[in-house]
């Protein structure tokens, strides 16, 4: 078994690159779209995003996967590094999804795209006002995604390497 561990971080640490890049075209929409009025390209920044998913969610499963295998193999359970770094993903992957929820699926919905809530696919509506996206564009703020997504990974990756308890 323990053969097996070289594979398994080698997977563990190119799905979270594989994560990470995949994730890239969400990131700068975030940062780009916040200044954007024209309502075609609030919309293809929004697809661009969306269009990368399901290689970020995969990619998260098999990291999350390898994550939770590898403290068995080494029976390293006992560890906190090991759940604090568990527990810190788990806060990151809840709290992206209610930020995205409230943000970006609701920016979906403003401006007649196809959007998702609770995990059901709704028809694109009548988009909202230019007045009502404008509002809800300047609404949003990307230092919360940026502690949420970069700093609390970063301390996930530091308790990885230190291992400091």
């Amino acid at each position: 078994m323990l053969a097996l561990i070289p594979w398994l971080v080698f997977i563990h640490i190119l799905s979270a690159l594989t994560f990470f890049l995949a994730h890239g075209a969400s990131i700068a929409m975030a940062f780009k779209i916040r200044g954007e009025t024209d309502f075609a390209r609030i919309r293809a920044m929004l697809d661009l995003s969306a269009s990368t998913i399901g290689v970020m969610f995969i990619s998260f499963l098999v990291m999350g996967l390898t994550g939770l295998v590898m403290p068995f193999i080494l029976k390293i359970w006992n560890k906190g590094w090991v759940w604090a770094s568990i527990i810190l993903m788990v806060i990151v992957l809840v709290q992206m999804g209610v930020m995205n929820d409230k943000r970006y699926k609701h920016l979906r919905r403003m401006v007649g795209l196809p959007y998702m809530i609770g995990g059901k696919n709704f028809p694109a509506e009548e988009p909202a006002s230019q007045q009502e996206v404008e509002a809800h564009l300047k609404k949003l703020k990307v230092g919360e995604l940026v502690v949420v997504g970069y700093v609390i990974p970063m301390i996930v990756l530091w308790l990885m390497v230190f291992k400091p308890f």
